[in-house]
């Protein structure tokens, strides 16, 4: 399987003067038992020598079943106990179809603004604590998990697609250009070159949407099985200043306001994150997605918290890691994995 990377920018932009109006403040929401090895490895085909953190550009026949899934499950080591945790990791994909590339106005540079850069990277230690953790290889640019399947926007293709459902297509979100199918790049610039057959959504659904929410459905049906009850963490990253030029808190919390989480929970997070000497804002100004929404009833067995975390805090410029950052916010997250977990068992 061949594998072209495009080239990384060189850019050297300070990670506070990153503009990101996917995660405005003014569109946030009021905001199988044991999975196959096969899944874990197929993120091999999506990076390259050196853990390099560039995108990857693959023709759409490389990304097919079963040499490549676009749900990355990483699942425990064998020695660990289970836990009703799952974590979710949506948006830090780095894969670029080669069809969608070459049809696209922006290039590749500008389309990675859409990327929550790295996020794959902190997550990984917290299987440690027996959690699984879903991660979408696929660019958000291409598609984007974290919105409904009807979440369109007419005017992008040559005839209404058979998903298109008017009251999505009047989201705040599809308004603005970040539906299922994004109109623009995280600069505010036109994506597609020209109008998409109707038929393209089905293809980028079937591709990415549907497996990786298949994934995630999968590892909570087996916390389930072990536990009666599950949590779904859906990790996110952020800006450091909003659009106002504000800062922002290290670490932002979405439960969409108190209706995803159990206040029990909620305060046990916030005592875990603020002990660790970190700052902490809830509901604003993010209050979760399609994701927290869709998996989590505060007054259920099944629950769900959005995490959005500072890029200042793990990044040292654009696309470029802070290691000791880096380090840091990954113990942390296996800190909450280890507390939530031991938590959800003794319930």
């Amino acid at each position: 399987m061949s594998i072209v990377t495009a080239p990384k920018s060189n850019a050297h932009i300070a990670v506070n003067s990153v503009i990101d109006p996917v995660n405005n403040p003014s569109l946030a929401a009021p905001k199988a038992a044991s999975l196959p090895s096969t899944q874990q490895q197929s993120s091999h085909a999506a990076k390259s020598k050196n853990n390099d953190l560039g995108p990857v550009i693959m023709p759409l026949v490389a990304l097919a079943a079963p040499h490549f899934t676009a749900a990355e499950i990483l699942t425990p080591p064998s020695y660990c106990q289970p836990s009703a945790v799952v974590l979710s990791s949506p948006h830090a994909g780095r894969v670029y179809p080669a069809e969608f590339i070459a049809a696209s106005i922006a290039d590749v540079n500008a389309l990675r603004g859409l990327e929550d850069f790295g996020v794959d990277q902190l997550i990984g230690s917290v299987r440690d604590q027996g959690i699984t953790c879903i991660n979408n290889q696929i660019s958000r640019a291409y598609i984007d998990v974290n919105r409904p399947v009807d979440a369109l926007d007419n005017a992008m293709f040559t005839s209404p697609p058979t998903a298109a459902n008017t009251a999505a297509a009047s989201s705040r979100h599809v308004r603005a250009g970040y539906g299922l199918l994004p109109r623009l790049t995280a600069a505010r610039e036109v994506i597609h070159r020209q109008l998409l057959p109707s038929d393209e959504v089905e293809s980028r659904i079937a591709l990415v949407h549907k497996p990786y929410h298949q994934a995630v459905q999968a590892a909570l049906a087996t916390a389930h099985s072990n536990f009666g009850r599950s949590l779904l963490i859906d990790c996110h990253s952020m800006p450091s200043h909003d659009q106002h030029d504000k800062p922002l808190a290290d670490f932002v919390l979405g439960d969409l306001h108190h209706s995803t989480l159990d206040p029990a929970i909620g305060d046990l997070l916030t005592k875990i994150i603020t002990e660790a000497g970190y700052s902490l804002a809830w509901n604003h100004p993010y209050a979760g997605g399609y994701i927290t929404k869709n998996y989590g009833r505060a007054a259920t067995r099944q629950q769900s918290i959005q995490i959005e975390i500072n890029r200042r805090l793990y990044m040292t410029r654009k696309y470029t890691l802070d290691q000791q950052g880096s380090k840091n916010i990954a113990a942390l997250l296996t800190r909450i994995g280890e507390v939530l977990s031991d938590k959800l068992a003794k319930a």
